[in-house]
């Protein structure tokens, strides 16, 4: 039997261009506060898939960071809850997963495996412009990978 190797970004590199996780951690506030039904006006549409999406990620990798800076109990389940909110919000809306592996991998069974799956969510979401395949075929990159 052969295994393929799965090689999950690490936090450092996950993170290693995320915004501090106070300034995170307030950005995700308030952008669930803008997406509150009480706050969005009767001209709004109701909030779109991919906004709900970047509030489940980012909120996922807030948590995450925090556990890797505390290593407490808690910070490990709310880690890992939120990080099962977003596998839950891929299978059931795909179109926004980035990374090569999806939600459903059996990548992602093994300890700490949901909380990866957001770390290579994140880190894609954070690093890679929106509509890039990353990597770009060579005969037609993108404007972010020299175009």
């Amino acid at each position: 039997m052969r295994y393929i190797a799965f090689d999950a970004p690490s936090a450092n590199e996950a993170y290693a261009q995320a915004p501090d996780l106070a300034q995170e951690e307030a950005a995700v506030t308030l952008l669930r506060r803008e997406l509150a039904a009480e706050n969005r006006s009767a001209f709004h549409p109701d909030v779109s898939v991919p906004e709900l999406r970047e509030v489940r990620l980012r909120a996922a990798a807030v948590a995450d960071r925090r556990w890797w800076s505390t290593r407490t109990d808690e910070a490990l389940h709310a880690a890992v809850r939120a990080a099962w909110a977003l596998m839950e919000h891929d299978r059931q809306h795909g179109d926004e997963v980035a990374g090569p592996y999806g939600p459903d991998s059996i990548e992602w069974d093994a300890e700490g495996g949901p909380r990866a799956y957001v770390r290579q969510e994140y880190r894609h979401w954070l690093t890679v412009p929106p509509g890039c395949a990353d990597p770009c075929p060579d005969d037609a990159p993108c404007p972010w990978h020299g175009g």
